[in-house]
């Protein structure tokens, strides 16, 4: 369950990304500057800039929470499927560790199928535990395994960007 405050930002982004589409009067999938990407074959990832949330909040410790619209575009023949436990996000402060892991179904993309996951619904991570509200600020690595390889997003705590890579 989401709070109020978060439902409220993630409903502007959601606004704000379909601006910017019906802006630009494409029908395919806007990039915007601060996504990160990362290309595997003939499959690209495309990750937002995510929400984020949890630790301390009105007085009870909660779990880290990563929302992101994730966006997959499969230009190969195949089709794309990412299991669940294929999805997990680190998270790294001073000398804090913690592993998120993918709340949803396996995402799907058919050859030469664009798909969106968005991320109040449909693509979300949190920690198993509750964590203590200093573990909210710093660098959330989202992995993403896909026929052998692995999509790196990183997204640290100066709030602007992603980048994304592959390993």
């Amino acid at each position: 369950m989401i709070d109020r405050r978060t439902f409220l930002k993630l409903s502007a982004g959601a606004l704000v990304l379909t601006a910017a589409g019906a802006l630009t009067g494409c029908g395919g999938t806007v990039i915007d500057k601060t996504s990160g990407v990362a290309k595997i074959g003939d499959v690209a990832f495309i990750c937002a800039t995510p929400f984020l949330g949890g630790g301390l909040g009105d007085g009870i410790v909660k779990q880290l929470t990563y929302w992101t619209q994730f966006t997959i575009q499969n230009n190969s023949t195949e089709k794309v499927v990412i299991k669940p436990e294929d999805i997990t996000c680190i998270f790294r402060e001073a000398d804090t560790k913690e592993t998120l892991y993918f709340k949803r179904k396996e995402l799907v993309a058919e050859p030469g199928q664009t798909i969106d996951y968005n991320g109040s619904q449909e693509f979300f991570l949190e920690t198993k535990e509750k964590v203590p509200e200093k573990n909210s600020t710093g660098t959330y690595e989202l992995r993403v395994r896909y026929n052998g390889k692995i999509a790196v997003f990183l997204y640290g705590n100066n709030g602007k960007n992603v980048t994304g890579s592959v390993e």
